[in-house]
């Protein structure tokens, strides 16, 4: 058995170092795309969202998740009360 000394075993280590980034790429696993489901499509879920499809784009799939067909808006049922706006207006 030939005697190794620690500067040559520093080399060969190196080397294999070297050796392993350089081949690292050809091994690595292409990530997918991040998956994101908003549960609720209230107000709160749907502007969530819109903001994580908006910001990701491509980059993230997003899923919203709502038990109802129409969601009814609060925010402008003072207007139906007063008349300016009806009440199909307030669902979405």
């Amino acid at each position: 058995m030939s005697h190794v000394s620690r500067r040559m075993f520093g080399k060969l280590a190196g080397g294999a170092g070297a050796m392993t980034a350089l081949a690292w790429p050809t091994f690595a696993i292409a990530q997918a795309v991040p998956k994101v489901v908003v549960i609720g499509g209230g107000a709160g879920g749907a502007t969530a969202a819109h903001y994580l499809k908006k910001d990701g784009g491509a980059a993230v799939d997003v899923t919203l998740i709502e038990a109802k067909p129409i969601y009814s808006s609060s925010f402008f049922s003072n207007l139906y009360i007063g008349g300016f706006r009806s009440y199909d207006s307030l669902n979405h």
